[in-house]
């Protein structure tokens, strides 16, 4: 069969990633002054890559002998196609209905794939797509379905069998390369991917994460054999040196890491790669095999320096002075530390976010993220929020706006917060003298 994977964005001017956010999608719309609006522009510029799981798919089509293009707007020749799947988010949501009521007035077969269509169907049905329950690559794993057979498919297919992850396909890069060229410019210029070594995530803030609701809660382990076989046809076919690991907690299994790190280093392969964990996984050794593995940049989440929002929100975290001094060991051996914080979360107020930003600059890491706490349908904060949502798009939905009505801040507020926050830490004295040694060091 010849299979279309479309993968549409609303015209905006900051940067989308559907990958992100555990799936759902992000988009980085920082604030309206002309600070922000500079930061837009660099990440916009720097960073662009599909979801994971969409490469995926590609990968068990293309494994399964059918042909398969990847477009991010409805092509010409659309009669050249026996269905589509359509990449769905929150992001971009309204986007996507749209372009699925198109192609079904064309008389498409359409899919709609990813954990938000998984956690909200309703929408993309009623447009007229049948929904994948679930991983999508299960579905399409050794795929041999007739025509006719995908016709008589529900609208909603969830009872497919789940495979061992160590038993797909490799995701269908090459397929993605036709197109373009992904990139993630803060690991470098050459061509660069996103990849996983997990699958899944135990942890307690699943309360407002995202994460769990297409993955699970289960840890599911990719063998490093074939992990690394990946990164190495990947480096050799289509010279991929940039690895952005998308496993919600890349050192949740610290033996299963270790092993990774080994393989990566015994293979002698040079990469440059991007993780996100928790710092309570991390500590001095293991800190050092990360950067002798190629670690560049490191990802963790710190949300609110003050434990009793924390706590509120189902956030397990590691004491602040604790913090500070394993993100000053790891930049300090030459491992960038990307620390991101949340406004707005339940029990925050001005008092305890300003504490947040203080201690923010305190912690000084190479970058940071600031942004707003968003209970995302699917998730138990959203049965709590759903009576107080503001907004009537899920577009709006960027992470970076307040979209129900919070006890502590309006909407304006938080744009102003959230603006200042931004301009306070990256003109801070203290960031400045860092970036400029580094800069003048390396």
């Amino acid at each position: 069969m010849n299979i279309l994977v479309l993968d549409v964005y609303p015209d905006v001017d900051y940067r989308i990633s559907k990958d992100q956010n555990g799936g759902y999608g992000t988009a980085n719309n920082y604030g309206r002054t002309i600070f922000t609006k500079f930061l837009k522009l660099i990440v916009s510029k720097s960073i662009d890559f599909p979801p994971l799981f969409s490469v995926q798919v590609i990968g068990e089509l293309k494994n399964s002998d059918h042909e398969v293009k990847f477009a991010k707007e409805i092509p010409k020749n659309l009669e050249n196609f026996d269905f589509v799947i359509v990449i769905s988010s929150i992001v971009c949501h309204e986007t996507e209905i749209k372009t699925i009521e198109i192609l079904k007035s064309q008389n498409k077969i359409i899919f709609a794939i990813g954990p938000f269509a998984t956690s909200n169907p309703d929408n993309y049905i009623n447009a007229g797509a049948k929904v994948i329950i679930g991983e999508p690559e299960m579905f399409f794993h050794k795929f041999s379905l007739t025509f006719d057979e995908i016709n008589k498919l529900p609208n909603k297919i969830n009872n497919f069998k789940t495979i061992d992850i160590n038993e797909l396909s490799d995701p269908g890069w090459e397929t993605i390369f036709e197109n373009y060229t992904p990139k993630f410019k803060f690991l470098g210029n050459n061509p660069s991917v996103n990849i996983n070594a997990s699958r899944g995530c135990p942890y307690s803030c699943f309360y407002y994460c995202v994460y769990p609701l297409q993955q699970g809660r289960k840890l599911r382990l990719k063998n490093p054999d074939k992990l690394l076989n990946e990164m190495i046809n990947l480096k050799k076919k289509l010279g991929v040196k940039n690895f952005i690991f998308r496993d919600p907690v890349f050192s949740i299994n610290k033996k299963h890491t270790i092993e990774i790190l080994n393989k990566i280093v015994e293979s002698k392969i040079k990469v440059n790669i991007c993780i996100e964990t928790h710092l309570k996984n991390i500590d001095d050794e293991l800190a050092k095999l990360l950067k002798k593995a190629g670690v560049k940049l490191i990802y963790v989440g710190i949300e609110s320096a003050v434990e009793e929002v924390r706590n509120n929100s189902n956030r397990q975290s590691e004491e602040n002075d604790l913090q500070i001094q394993k993100i000053n060991f790891l930049e300090g051996i030459g491992i960038k530390v990307k620390a991101m914080y949340i406004l707005g979360l339940p029990t925050d107020n001005k008092r305890t976010f300003s504490e947040t930003l203080e201690y923010a600059k305190k912690v000084n890491s190479s970058y940071a993220q600031f942004s707003v706490f968003t209970p995302y349908p699917g998730t138990p904060a959203f049965l709590e929020y759903k009576d107080k949502i503001k907004v009537k798009r899920y577009e709006d939905f960027t992470q970076w706006q307040l979209v129900f009505d919070h006890p502590n801040f309006t909407k304006d507020e938080i744009d102003q917060i959230l603006s200042d926050a931004y301009q306070k830490y990256y003109l801070n004295p203290k960031w400045l003298f860092k970036y400029l040694k580094k800069k003048i060091l390396s």
